[in-house]
């Protein structure tokens, strides 16, 4: 996860530092850079800067790779992705391997940071042991949704997709939550339509939105 380039300048930044040498005792200054909350983490990372894109081939806040944030699921360019979703492939990425992604700025972090929506923005100020809600960027209405989805859309991370699915495993029918509309999604879609008489096509349209929000 961490570019070469940025792993020399933290080792030299973890060699203490002569800070000063009087009456031959020499005081040292060893800088901390550990991150205990996902704010620390993304700073010491990039600045905090999600757009940031050096050519060292790491990208973004969390300074992914294009081989880890493709292995995630996502397309594109991490730094050109929108900061809620950089900041669920984070969490994604922590939930499934641990905070090692991170090797120097992630070594204070612990498993009060994996909960559901902990790596957005705000996420502090709630009740770390207060019930979390599974992560939706916010609610989308039919007319803000993009339909139909159809298994065209397996390889995109959607919003609405993602919204829909936390709906659809609200009233019942399993489902991963990951914004990507694929196989599983339309066979979730057609149990729905077969369920309330609509045509079983496994496409999600104005009709079968309507029924997983009725």
């Amino acid at each position: 996860m961490t570019s070469p380039a940025r792993r020399l300048r933290k080792t030299l930044a973890a060699v203490p530092v002569i800070a000063a040498a009087v009456g031959g005792t020499i005081a040292v200054a060893t800088p901390a850079n550990a991150s205990s909350t996902w704010a620390e983490l993304r700073q010491c990372e990039s600045g905090g800067n999600y757009s940031i894109n050096t050519g060292n081939g790491y990208y973004g806040a969390y300074q992914f790779s294009v081989r880890t944030w493709q292995g995630l699921g996502y397309s594109g360019l991490p730094s050109a992705a929108p900061p809620a979703v950089q900041d669920e492939a984070a969490l994604r990425l922590a939930q499934r391997s641990g905070f090692g992604q991170w090797p120097d700025c992630g070594r204070g972090m612990g498993p009060d940071q994996l909960a559901p929506g902990a790596s957005s923005p705000g996420a502090s100020q709630a009740s770390r042991s207060a019930p979390r809600a599974p992560l939706v960027t916010q609610a989308i209405s039919s007319t803000t949704a993009r339909l139909p989805f159809t298994t065209a859309l397996a390889g995109q991370y959607r919003a609405d997709v993602r919204s829909w699915q936390a709906q659809m495993n609200k009233i019942g029918y399993s489902l991963a939550v990951d914004g990507h509309y694929g196989p599983r999604s339309a066979e979730a879609a057609r149990a729905l339509q077969r369920a309330k008489g609509l045509a079983v096509d496994g496409v999600v349209g104005p009709k079968t939105w309507a029924a997983t929000f009725a």
